[in-house]
């Protein structure tokens, strides 16, 4: 229990620390939004996808090999990070025009392969808790899934320490705060590399075939649909968190650690009252919160005590979704052992990285530049590329990313900046254009930094649908769990335990012994 808690401990730590990079490769690299969130979504996509296949190794070959296999992938991607600034210094004498799209693919390389770990750990881990506490799987996934805040908050407060220009102490280094993660992967592998670990689901049974059954099942299709619109609502929420805040609070990473203590708190001591709970009531009333969290994050607050409340709001709703979902595919399809558990997690991060991740991305870029256009088009001008993108349905010229992060580095007193430093000390500005944005800094770093607070806000606006449609199709499944006498926990041997009625025959597709109704 305690290296696997470690696992997500490691995974939220290097989760934490990517999302805070984004200033530092704006500034070393000239890496802009789009691309950054490409790279936020490879630490999703390779998760998305080695969850699910990972699931079937877990039944073929069994836990341990799985956990050596990302021990020895997740240092290889610390490594990789530290090869990014010396690499970048000779393909920028080399080739400057190509420069940022070589470090680039190796951020996103680097980031893949941390996500491939994480989805063998999670293929493991979540079936081997299950297995181990047969009797309380909703509780104890819940207090397992506490592991990631907890490396978030971890990770969260190192990055505000030490990474970036509004470090609390010193900016060190990036790639020494993003590969920090490497010292619990450590830890976890000296404990857990000597256990000796039970058979698998698929292994014990015999009967390999019988771990898929869970696909016969209308309603755990509707979960896979569900589980990845949370995917998208809470980790994609979470992988923006830091930039969407900018501008708004002392150092935004803050909002993150926040959100990610209250998640803590709520999954490790709150468990008992979970497992009390009709886990599909929980979900709904989880997605209701989570909606109206967001709508309110997104809302003109002024004020930075308002933003901690509307996230404690937020927070709430999101804390129980994902362990809560795990457990509603251990408690309904025992049977599909990993399978059930890896197909739900690989659609919640195939959603992240390939939807979640870039689409937030491309709405925070189109409003902000939208709204920078209609309030001071002279500083529009200023500062946007000469040629439009078009990116899920958003036409528009996004900022520069180097004039960008130079206007939203500057602290404003009243308004007004305290210096231009940030843009005589931008490598990848030009010279020619230095002298112009000097000379209407006054005026154009309030107006591009109050546009980007506004492009945040829409894209949290518009992210709350999310979370609105979740609420429809839980809805769905009460009242279809309601119609067949109720949700009920299903047992191997074909025993069922009561949350509040009997189950139903498609469902049971697959078990080991008699049902009783």
């Amino acid at each position: 229990m305690l290296a696997s808690f470690l696992t997500l401990v490691a995974s939220g730590i290097g989760f934490a620390t990517r999302t805070a990079a984004g200033g530092p490769w704006e500034r070393e690299f000239d890496i802009g939004g789009g691309q950054f969130g490409v790279i936020l979504g490879a630490g999703f996509l390779g998760f998305g996808l080695m969850i699910f296949f990972g699931g079937i190794l877990v039944e073929k070959f069994g836990y341990k090999p799985l956990l050596v296999l990302a021990f020895v992938l997740h240092l290889i991607s610390a490594g990789m990070l530290f090869a990014a600034n010396p690499l970048f210094e000779g393909w920028r004498e080399a080739d400057p025009s190509t420069a940022t799209d070589k470090v680039f693919n190796l951020l996103f390389w680097s980031a893949f392969i941390f996500s491939i770990c994480q989805g063998l750990y999670e293929a493991v881990i979540n079936p081997l808790i299950a297995q181990i506490y047969p009797e309380n799987k909703t509780h104890y996934l819940n207090i397992l899934h506490a592991g990631w805040p907890a490396g978030m908050i971890i990770g969260g407060l190192f990055a505000a320490g030490f990474i970036g220009a509004d470090a609390w102490f010193i900016e060190l280094p990036w790639q020494w705060a993003l590969s920090s993660f490497a010292i619990v992967v450590l830890a976890y592998g000296v404990m857990v590399l000597p256990e000796k670990l039970p058979e698998t689901v698929g292994e014990s049974s015999g009967n390999f075939g019988n771990v898929f059954s869970c696909f016969a099942s209308i309603p755990f299709l509707v979960l896979i649909v569900l589980h990845a619109l949370i995917g998208y609502m809470e980790l994609g929420v979470d992988s923006w968190m830091t930039k969407l805040m900018e501008n708004f609070l002392p150092n935004s990473v803050l909002i993150l650690v926040y959100t990610s203590f209250l998640m803590f708190i709520l999954r490790f001591f709150a468990g008992p009252i979970v497992h009390k709970v009709n886990p599909i009531g929980l979900l709904l009333g989880s997605s209701v919160i989570a909606c109206l969290g967001l709508i309110w994050l997104g809302s003109p607050i002024q004020s930075v005590a308002m933003i901690f409340v509307a996230a404690t709001f937020y927070s709430f709703g999101k804390a129980f979704l994902w362990p809560t979902m795990l457990g509603v595919a251990g408690e309904r399809y025992p049977q599909s052992g990993s399978v059930a558990m890896g197909a739900l997690g690989a659609a919640g991060m195939l959603c992240v990285g390939q939807i979640a991740g870039p689409r937030i991305g491309a709405q925070q870029g189109y409003a902000m530049s939208e709204n920078l256009q209609q309030t001071a088009p002279e500083t529009f001008e200023r500062y946007a590329e000469p040629d439009p993108i078009s990116s899920w349905g958003y036409e528009y010229r996004p900022l520069d990313p180097a004039r960008l992060n130079a206007a939203n580095r500057t602290e404003l007193v009243n308004g007004t900046p305290k210096n231009v430093d940030a843009v005589r000390e931008a490598d990848l500005i030009p010279a020619d254009v230095k002298p112009i944005l000097i000379a209407n800094a006054e005026k154009d770093f309030k107006n591009v930094q109050d546009s980007y607070l506004a492009g945040g806000r829409r894209a949290l606006t518009l992210t709350s649908y999310v979370p609105g449609m979740m609420a429809i199709g839980f809805l769905g499944l009460l009242i279809y769990y309601r119609s067949i006498g109720g949700y009920k926990v299903i047992k191997l041997d074909g025993h069922e335990e009561e949350h509040d009625a009997a189950g139903d025959d498609e469902e049971l597709m697959g078990q080991t012994g008699p049902v009783e109704y």
